[in-house]
């Protein structure tokens, strides 16, 4: 496996340790259901995964099954922490 580091590092961390797995062993082709993530394990995942990085993963997409390579959920995680608003102005009364 390439050494990944920073976020993907954490995120990748974050899904060896609900595995229990080394996450040296995850590589481009690795699938969620390859480390042993059934369909129940990966929505406790995914929320692991929403509380740890504040964001909220939309139930469609490249989440809904366990056939979704780690690296394309990866990927998938940092866009949506990319694409997280930043502190919301309050709402002026009208």
């Amino acid at each position: 496996m390439a050494d990944i580091d920073g976020r993907k590092g954490e995120i990748l961390a974050v899904i060896a340790e609900e595995a229990g797995v080394d996450p040296a062993i995850v590589d481009r082709d690795t699938s969620v259901a390859d480390l042993g993530i059934g369909s129940l394990d990966l929505i406790e995942l995914i929320f692991k995964i929403e509380e740890r990085f504040g964001i909220e993963v939309p139930s469609e997409g490249p989440l809904e099954n366990t056939d979704v390579k780690v690296f394309e959920l990866l990927e998938h995680v940092e866009k949506l922490m990319d694409s997280k608003p930043g502190v919301r102005a309050a709402k002026m009364p009208s």
